[in-house]
């Protein structure tokens, strides 16, 4: 080899050995102002203060409407009956998620999903947030059945369906919601000794996992919602049954017009919690199993609105109450307006508006 020919290839290799750090470096700079822009990435006011106006005013109506629910139950004793035992703990299950799952979601979502409260509250707050969203759906489970046994046992219902058997049975759904997620949450990571949630972010480890996330929704979702849909169902075929039914005197023509009347509101009442369920936690169902296993076909923003979505139906109830119990609506009015409670005699009847009571 000459000595030229050794002399560019020690130029070349040199050369070669000061662009490879510099390529390096320039990629790393690259990469580092990549994710210093993510990290400084925020919404803009023109998105923070609308998405904020909304949020807080479905805040706050979780939160008055549902006191205003729990404080008519309280200060009325026409109100206290077994049928509407079971919408107060759909009311305290609403007033929990207003007081403690929107809240702090909504600071993570107006910090342009940042979680600020650190991991080992972010591990507390799923657990709270998921027992209570899988106990308001028990919640509308058991009133449906409440609603068919009534129907079912007609005069005998006050005797099989007690004060104690009501308090049972909330006692019962409230170990089911808090068993189901619980131990996952808390300890997935630990147990697959991988921690999938990024810094700075606050989700459940399982999510990406798919046969979990799926098995999940179908307890959660599907299974609730078609036993719903079955309960109501036999509720309508019961009511047409009792339709049938022949009076033989005036007096039992009015009585049974009466309780055909309210059996037809309670059912209707049932049917609107239902679609209201179906309509505000069939999207962030069907979009959290799509994420499980293609993390990208969801658009971030869209699955964030569902789960807001999901939340507005502890809202949107006790709007529900109203409308489907005088006795609920005269005793709003009363609180909002300050007016004093004429103690009117509670009118013991069966009827599916409000179980022995005269709404």
């Amino acid at each position: 080899m000459s000595n030229v020919t050794w002399s560019v290839l020690c130029t070349m290799l040199h050369a070669t050995d000061e662009t490879i750090p510099f390529i390096f470096q320039t990629k790393m700079a690259n990469l580092t102002e990549e994710e210093e822009i993510e990290q400084d990435w925020c919404f803009p006011l023109s998105v923070t203060i609308p998405c904020g106006v909304v949020i807080l005013v479905l805040i706050f109506l979780a939160v008055f409407g549902n006191v205003l629910t729990i404080t008519a139950f309280v200060k009325d004793r026409g109100l206290r009956s077994v049928y509407n035992m079971y919408l107060i703990n759909l009311a305290g299950t609403d007033l929990l998620l207003g007081l403690v799952s929107m809240p702090f979601y909504a600071v993570y979502t107006l910090k342009s999903y940042a979680w600020p409260f650190g991991y080992h509250f972010c591990k507390a707050y799923m657990v709270i947030d998921f027992a209570l969203c899988l106990e308001s759906i028990l919640t509308i489970i058991i009133i449906s059945l409440d609603r068919l046994l009534l129907l079912k046992y007609g005069p005998h219902y006050t005797h099989r369906e007690t004060t104690t058997v009501a308090i049972v049975k909330i006692v019962l759904s409230w170990i089911v919601a808090i068993s189901l997620y619980t131990p996952a949450i808390i300890g997935w990571d630990l147990w697959t000794g991988e921690d999938t949630v990024e810094e700075g972010d606050c989700d459940v480890q399982f999510a990406y996992d798919l046969a979990f996330t799926a098995s999940t929704a179908v307890v959660e979702f599907a299974i609730p919602f078609i036993a719903i849909g079955i309960l109501n169902l036999l509720i309508y075929i019961e009511i047409r049954k009792r339709s049938r039914i022949s009076p033989t005197s005036n007096d039992q023509v009015s009585n049974a017009q009466d309780k055909n009347r309210k059996d037809v509101k309670a059912a209707r009442f049932l049917a609107m919690l239902v679609v209201v369920f179906g309509i505000t936690w069939a999207p962030y169902t069907v979009t959290t199993i799509i994420i499980s296993f293609c993390d990208t076909c969801v658009n971030e923003h869209l699955y964030e609105a569902f789960n807001w979505l999901l939340w507005s139906k502890a809202s949107l109830n006790p709007f529900l109450y109203a409308y489907n119990s005088a006795r609920f609506a005269k005793n709003f009015k009363q609180i909002l307006f300050c007016r004093r409670t004429r103690h009117t005699p509670v009118v013991t009847t069966v009827s599916t508006g409000n179980s022995h009571s005269k709404t």
